[in-house]
């Protein structure tokens, strides 16, 4: 559960940054390498927080 609400709160902040990028006038012309590269750099954030405030080691694996 804790591993789909990583994916739900980088999905949801990745649309925001996309959006507002997009909203301050920087045109997004097919440049979806920056998207995926965004998606991934989010997601270990994210991952890396849950652990550390859950009191883990920084990669650890989420508990069952």
């Amino acid at each position: 559960m804790t591993l789909r609400g990583v994916i739900l709160f980088t999905v949801v902040e990745v649309i925001t940054l996309v959006l507002w990028l997009v909203l301050a006038g920087v045109p997004f012309t097919g440049h979806y390498v920056a998207v995926i590269v965004l998606v991934v750099g989010i997601f270990i954030e994210h991952y890396i927080s849950v652990n550390v405030g859950a009191g883990r080691r920084p990669f650890a694996k989420y508990p069952s």
